[in-house]
């Protein structure tokens, strides 16, 4: 596709609140070549599908398109600010609204359609009130679909039914601002009193199975991941900017606070197959990567690729050999980040990371993708 670390921007004309990578076709080695993003922030709001054209750059040529620009496939109104996509097959995405509905949508890329297939009324509400569905979490190993919102309470839904099979009246006290699952029966979330939850739906009982929280002031949790091969291992980013790395098998407080973005980080993602890299997007307008292996490199600055590099403070609650995320060398602590874009003044809301393509939307009308992203 495009040379190493090329960054393409797509102006859209609306704020872009999420987006996500489909999953590569099955059987294929290249990456997925679509993605689908929700706005917010107006009077009506888009979900639109696109794609990648590989467009080769004739000599004389006149396209009107960018090589490797994205390319609007469908798209149509959604009710509410789009507040969370996971894909739950090849074309089918759930998506969460600040109106409280969650929604199945199907689309067709051949046909260029895309439409409603299911519809969750109010599934959270706050005294008789609909509010914001805050996160909807899917797995390829359930078919359960958990959806969280801003009144503390989780449910499970699954296609075809039109009542959630199971609901956690009072999950939290306050909103539950992302949910992930861990294992096919785990799942894991993140809440305004700052607190990591985890619920084993096997249990009968509504209780979490285990409650994590940070110490001292309560700063709010806005996002959640989990490793892709450690399942106990969380990273979460938070409202005061700082990345926190939490074991599900240790005592009750995180293990590493990375202090980094000046503003809340609304994002965080594990690369999916090089688990030492993960990556955050800020209120701050900027889009890091964090380079677990660069825990026992030198300290200072350095520039990869034209991206610039820093070293950044940490602080560490534990050490162990199991990961470079929870192995942190006590003598340096420190980590090494890249800036992945150039400094925006508007919050980057969203990001998703596919093999080597880095995506992510933004307060300033515009999706950006990072093509053939180079990761030692």
């Amino acid at each position: 596709m495009a040379a190493g670390g090329e960054i393409v921007a797509k102006y859209v004309g609306h704020k872009i609140s999420k987006a996500r990578w489909a999953s590569a076709r099955q059987g294929s080695l290249e990456p997925s070549d679509t993605f689908t993003t929700g706005g917010w922030d107006d009077h009506r709001n888009r979900l639109s599908v696109w794609q990648i054209e590989d467009i080769p750059a004739e000599p004389g040529a006149v396209t009107g398109t960018t090589p490797n620009e994205p390319i609007l496939v469908a798209d149509t109104e959604h009710i509410g600010d789009v507040t969370d996509i996971q894909y739950v097959g090849p074309e089918s995405v759930v998506v969460a609204s600040s109106s409280g509905n969650v929604s199945l949508y199907q689309y067709n890329t051949k046909r260029k359609v895309i439409y409603i297939e299911q519809v969750w009324e109010r599934m959270h509400f706050h005294l008789d009130q609909s509010c914001p569905c805050t996160s909807v979490a899917t797995s390829q190993t359930s078919s359960d679909i958990i959806t969280a919102g801003e009144d503390g309470r989780l449910n499970v839904l699954k296609t075809g039914n039109q009542n959630p099979i199971r609901f956690y009246d009072s999950a939290d006290s306050t909103s539950i601002n992302d949910i992930t699952f861990t294992t096919t029966s785990e799942v894991v979330g993140v809440t305004f009193s700052g607190q990591v939850k985890m619920w084993d739906l096997r249990n009968r009982n509504n209780k979490p199975s285990r409650t994590m929280l940070l110490s001292g002031d309560r700063v709010p949790l806005l996002c959640v991941d989990k490793h892709p091969t450690q399942p106990h291992l969380l990273a979460a980013g938070g409202q005061d900017g700082v990345l926190s790395i939490w074991d599900m098998r240790q005592e009750q407080y995180p293990v590493t606070l990375l202090e980094g973005h000046s503003a809340e980080v609304w994002e965080v993602k594990f690369h999916p197959q090089k688990a030492d890299h993960l990556f955050t997007c800020s209120e701050d307008g900027s889009v890091w990567q964090w380079d677990g292996t660069s825990m026992s490199a030198p300290s200072g600055h350095s520039t990869l690729h034209g991206i610039t590099s820093n070293t950044l403070n940490l602080t560490s609650a534990a050490d162990t050999s199991v990961s470079p995320w929870l192995s942190v060398d006590a003598t340096k602590h420190r980590m090494e980040t890249y800036s992945l874009l150039a400094d925006n003044r508007l919050s980057i809301n969203c990001l998703d990371i596919e093999s080597r393509h880095l995506l992510c939307g933004s307060d300033c009308e515009a999706i950006f993708v990072i093509y053939d992203m180079v990761i030692r």
